[in-house]
């Protein structure tokens, strides 16, 4: 059997051509559909411009130009793509364009883009020429993208850096006017050796950066701030300034102060330049305090702004300064014996209010005494209808206060020596070092006049008074210096020479009119007082006026 032979394709090359034309018709069928299909769906939005006709128009839109602009197919083929600017689209991304576009080079740019309906988005553009095959620029594609999120984070971030920035320069000017103001006030609380000076000096330190500034001192009595000094275009307050009675509808100076003092913070009002507090845009009310006592106030003025919220520190540690320098000066007087705080404070409910009602008159506090073992105070009886002894002992019984006699009883001011038990006031007056120096019984209420050597220890007891006593009233309140060479100096250096007994002697007899002539009371009259016989009565005051001439003379 023989091999069977098989006819040869005369022409076998001529069908592979046409097999691979074939497939190559179908691939690039194929590749024109996801080119189209990729471009389509590209989750970018794509353009092409036609480069060979005026204005270049689009010629193709995706979806996704669609979905970013708002802008159909239909209204977006044959326009310029500038449809999407508007006026808030910046020149200089535009005019980077229009160049690349001449110069035939791709581009990159971010520009404020309008949607449809309005809205401003930003727009990641970039362009590219694409070329014929000649060489020319057929058409131009771009591909934009909505980067709003990203430049609104940007924008974020760069608000942040500028705030930032800002509160850096803040925290300089802080740092700045720190160490003027404060520095130069600093410099002249320290060098100041009185309060005047020290007013002075520090409203004029002030004034030197503000437009000007006052300072006033604070009166716990009537709850005032009274202007002292002045500096810069300001001038004090006509009036004191009531705190506790601001409210929205003060001037602003008046308001700034008061709540500040109130409140103990400073306090920022704008005021204006045609109001009558026209000084200035706006004023600070700056509380001068120290631990428990308040000083004062300062009133700083600004010119063409308002004060800034740092400030608010600058100013508090000027308050500061200066009440501490206040309280040095107070501290200094009272080591040097210079000066002395005194308040007169009213007690409705204290015996001695109780004793002055009964008898329907006034007390006027004489002295005091202690030669029974006990201090006992004596009175002189003022503004009544009179009273026998009787009745002065049993209004003493009512009032539960000791009667422990009767001097100069026939006259029109007898005088009464009582004793009273010890009460709470007298328990905080030692607690605050306070010096009772004296009574008075006016109207039915007891005064008691109360000397401290320290301000912040006055303040504080006066206040704790007031808190703590029902129906209290602080009546007065006053600085004051003392005499070098003062009264109660040379009597207490005579007490310390005198016994209990002799200084009681010379009292009673100095306080009922034994000294003048005719006698108001006798010599009988205060021994039994005293509970000795008139012989050493005699001896006793004899011994005192000894002691007293040698004091006199004997200097």
């Amino acid at each position: 059997m023989t091999r069977r032979e098989f006819p040869t394709d005369p022409e076998p090359e001529r069908s592979e051509r046409a097999d691979r034309s074939a497939t190559s018709a179908s691939t690039d069928a194929v590749d024109e559909a996801l080119k189209t299909r990729a471009m389509d769906e590209a989750p970018v939005g794509i353009t092409v411009a036609d480069a060979t006709r005026p204005d270049m128009p689009l010629v193709y839109v995706n979806a996704a130009f669609e979905r970013i602009t708002g802008y159909s197919t239909s209204y977006a083929i044959g326009r310029n793509c500038r449809f999407l600017q508007g006026q808030a689209t910046r020149e200089r991304p535009v005019s980077r364009m229009r160049a690349a576009i001449q110069r035939g080079e791709p581009v990159t740019v971010e520009l404020r883009n309008y949607r449809r309906n309005g809205e401003l988005f930003w727009n990641e553009v970039t362009l590219a020429p694409l070329r014929d095959d000649a060489g020319e620029i057929a058409y131009y594609v771009g591909f934009q993208q909505d980067v709003t999120r990203r430049k609104r984070a940007e924008q974020a971030v760069a608000d942040r850096a500028a705030r930032i920035e800002r509160e850096r320069a803040a925290q300089t000017r802080l740092l700045e006017r720190l160490d003027g103001v404060v520095a130069d006030v600093t410099e002249a609380v320290a060098l100041a050796s009185s309060r005047e000076e020290l007013r002075r000096e520090v409203v004029r330190s002030i004034a030197d950066t503000y437009a000007g500034a006052w300072i006033g001192t604070y009166d716990p009595a009537t709850e005032t701030v009274e202007p002292r000094a002045a500096d810069g275009e300001v001038a004090p307050e006509p009036e004191p300034i009531r705190v506790g009675a601001a409210d929205a509808g003060e001037r602003p100076v008046t308001l700034a102060v008061a709540t500040a003092v109130e409140e103990r913070d400073v306090r920022f009002e704008p005021i204006g330049t045609d109001g009558p507090d026209g000084a200035g845009e706006a004023v600070a009310g700056v509380p001068l305090h120290f631990g428990e006592a308040t000083y004062g106030a300062l009133a700083v003025y600004v010119q063409t702004r308002e004060f800034q919220e740092y400030e608010r520190d600058v100013l508090a540690a000027v308050g500061r300064t200066v009440a501490i320098g206040i309280n040095a000066i107070e501290s200094q007087r009272t080591l040097r014996g210079d000066g002395v705080v005194e308040f007169r404070l009213a007690l409705g409910d204290h015996p001695l209010a109780s004793f002055g009602e009964a008898l329907s008159c006034s007390l006027r506090h004489l002295g005091t005494v202690g030669d029974r073992g006990e201090r006992s105070l004596l009175f002189e009886l003022t503004d009544g209808d009179g009273a026998d002894e009787e009745a002065i002992r049993a209004a003493g019984e009512r009032a539960g206060v000791t009667v422990h006699g009767v001097l100069a009883s026939t006259t029109a001011t007898p005088v009464v020596e009582v004793g009273v038990e010890e009460t709470a006031f007298e328990e905080l007056l030692r607690e605050y070092s306070g010096d009772l120096c004296g009574w008075a019984v006016e109207d039915g209420v007891a005064i008691a006049t109360v000397e401290v050597g320290r301000e912040t220890l006055a303040r504080s007891l006066a206040s704790d008074a007031v808190e703590e006593f029902a129906h209290a009233e602080l009546r007065s309140y006053r600085r004051r210096e003392r005499d070098h060479e003062t009264r109660r100096e040379f009597v207490g250096d005579i007490e310390t020479q005198l016994t209990e007994r002799q200084l009681a002697a010379l009292l009673r007899a100095h306080t009922s009119g034994y000294f003048e002539w005719p006698h108001e009371t006798t010599g009988d009259e205060i021994a039994d007082s005293m509970g000795i016989s008139r012989s050493t009565f005699h001896q006793h005051l004899r011994a005192a006026q000894r002691k007293i001439a040698a004091a006199i003379f004997d200097r």
